[in-house]
């Protein structure tokens, strides 16, 4: 007997171990094959899918509120894009006799002079917050910042005099 003869007669094939079980025996560990596949592939793939479909439905509503909040914040750009710019003028007294007259302030200023560039403004009487929104106003679109300020507390509540230096 040759040596490859031995080891086929004593180590016999995976088919012929197959062929050599009898039908029943086959269609047991067959079913039983098909059974542990079956649940390989449910524990590998459908349960994490049913999971993440789960997390994904409950991130719904949070991703529709971005979503909307995103929007939202695209059309205030696109309707900032759109909105029309205040002309600013290269002249300071312009820009400051605008504002100065949009603001509604005009008629508190006591004493308004001109040197060398800058504007000297008296407010015998006018309320802090108004007199805050306009400084605001000047900086951001009459390019007029404050140089020097004295402003002094009037017996009126939330009223001020105040006496403002503003150059460019």
């Amino acid at each position: 007997m040759s040596f490859a003869s031995h080891l086929s007669a004593r180590f016999p094939t995976a088919y012929g171990r197959w062929a050599a079980l009898p039908i029943r025996d086959r269609r047991v560990l067959g079913t039983a094959l098909a059974l542990v596949l079956i649940l390989g592939a449910w524990s590998l793939a459908w349960r994490p899918l049913v999971r993440d479909i789960a997390t994904m439905r409950a991130a719904v509503p949070r991703e529709a509120g971005a979503l909307a909040e995103g929007r939202q914040l695209a059309e205030e750009i696109a309707g900032l894009a759109r909105a029309p710019t205040v002309p600013r003028s290269d002249e300071p007294r312009v820009a400051l006799e605008r504002i100065l007259a949009s603001s509604g302030l005009r008629p508190a200023v006591t004493q308004l002079d001109w040197q060398e560039g800058r504007a000297r403004v008296v407010f015998a009487a006018v309320a802090f917050d108004r007199l805050v929104g306009v400084l605001e106003t000047l900086q951001r679109d009459g390019r007029l910042r404050v140089v020097e300020a004295v402003v002094t507390a009037r017996v009126e509540p939330g009223s001020v005099r105040a006496e403002i230096t503003l150059g460019p």
